[in-house]
């Protein structure tokens, strides 16, 4: 690996030119950089980064820099949101505004753990309560607790416990080292030809919890009229998370709740996707083709789609489910921290989400400005790898960042203000309806 000095802002340069060059532009942006290791600890990120009763720890890559680095492009394509703060910082906010602390082989958050399988280490992510009912089937027997699964999932074989549990619709990796080969962050397929540009664009954001929502906030602070869409029976889940993050994902965006179940439902819906400019979604692509929903022709009509996936979109990973912590290890995070230090863990929090969240506002921001009629897929794998191959320490280096991390006295970096509350929950659907039905609508 070619060796670069990480202490000045060519880390971070770097990666905004190399993805400003995937989107066909060469436009110099302008970065906010700080060394690695610094960025690690001020974001916060460094309290969740290590075993629970060890010491705090720097992450073997540089994906502060990666993170700074999308959201200079983004700047750059976007000059209304310079004001944004370095990339690096809203790694660590959820961390930060939950108070969450590092657990080794336990996700910050609690939900993903790090099993030791037969021939390699698992991430399972039981976020969801009806995911418990799925562990008699995954692991042949009554599991009632995270220490029978842990117990329990040793004598399987590491290759076959994620098999099963993909094919039941479990969030559930392996632990791969890096690839050799970063993957391309997205791809942007041109389905119709350009259209004149509409200011400000309309983004209909489909998407819930962190990394979709985080896209069209971005989006929305970058001057786009954003949709919030829920389903009524079905609302966003980080709504019962914490108020303040939802606030920072969701202020500024209009809210509207629709019965998907009825034809009134599906006919709002499917006018708000004819006269979007941008459309947000992180679903599964069977789920919308089940829900009437065409990605592809909605991009033939001159709109750009955004596709948030765990995978992909495309074979048997497009129906594997995935969410931050488990979809990081899979890029391989966790071997980078048992590269590094010893063991295979946990770093940061949930990673995958806001690195995902920041370079889909790039992709589609790029793709609406090139005249839309496109469809971005966004896989949080392929982002997270594709940071983690940026740069690496090697050991003596490694050192090094975790003694500058552990010297740093300076104050973490603060937090975004909440400026907005997020509008509540449907609040805007009768007005939208009534924007729908007039003739200006179009």
């Amino acid at each position: 690996m070619m060796r670069q000095n990480p202490d000045d802002d060519g880390l971070a340069l770097r990666h905004a030119r190399g993805l400003l060059a995937m989107l066909g532009c060469r436009a110099d942006p302008v970065a906010h950089s700080l060394h690695p290791a610094l960025a690690w600890r001020r974001s916060g990120l460094m309290a969740v980064t290590g075993r629970a009763d060890g010491s705090a720890l720097v992450v073997p890559a540089a994906l502060t820099c990666a993170a700074e680095g999308a959201l200079a492009a983004f700047r750059r394509l976007a000059p209304a949101a310079a004001r944004n703060p370095p990339g690096w910082t809203l790694l660590g906010e959820r961390a930060r505004l939950l108070g969450l602390r590092r657990q080794g082989r336990i996700s910050a958050s609690g939900s993903c753990r790090l099993l030791a399988a037969r021939g390699g280490s698992v991430a399972l992510n039981l976020a969801r309560p009806d995911d418990w009912d799925l562990m008699p089937a995954l692991l042949g027997e009554p599991c009632a607790d995270w220490s029978a699964v842990e117990h329990t999932a040793a004598s399987w074989p590491a290759g076959e416990l994620v098999a099963r549990g993909r094919e039941m619709g479990l969030p559930i990796a392996p632990s791969p080292p890096v690839p050799d080969k970063a993957p391309m962050p997205f791809t942007i397929e041109r389905l119709a030809p350009p259209r004149p540009l509409r200011r400000p664009p309309l983004v209909i954001d489909l998407s819930s919890l962190w990394a979709g929502p985080l896209a069209s906030s971005l989006l929305e602070q970058a001057g786009a009229r954003v949709i919030k869409v829920e389903s009524r029976h079905r609302p966003d889940a980080a709504r019962d998370g914490d108020p303040h993050f939802f606030d920072l994902l969701n202020a500024g965006k209009q809210s509207v709740v629709i019965d998907f179940r009825t034809p009134d439902g599906m006919g709002m819906l499917h006018a708000l996707l004819d006269r979007a400019d941008i459309v947000i979604e992180a679903s599964r692509p069977r789920a919308l083709i089940q829900l009437g929903v065409d990605a592809r022709a909605a991009a033939r009509r001159g709109a750009t789609w955004l596709s948030i996936t765990a995978h992909g979109r495309v074979g048997a990973a497009a129906d594997w489910i995935g969410f931050g912590d488990d979809v990081a290890v899979g890029a391989g995070v966790a071997s980078i921290m048992a590269d590094g230090w010893g063991e295979p863990m946990f770093a940061g929090d949930a990673l995958a989400d806001p690195m995902t969240g920041i370079t889909a506002a790039l992709a589609a921001w790029a793709a609406w400005q090139s005249g839309g009629g496109c469809l971005v897929s966004v896989p949080m794998i392929d982002v997270v790898a594709h940071a983690s191959a940026l740069y690496r320490p090697d050991q003596a280096e490694l050192q090094q960042w975790q003694a500058l991390a552990e010297t740093d006295h300076a104050s973490l970096a603060p937090l975004r203000e909440i400026e907005r509350r997020a509008a509540p929950w449907g609040s805007d659907t009768a007005d939208v309806q009534a924007w729908l039905d007039s003739p200006s609508s179009g």
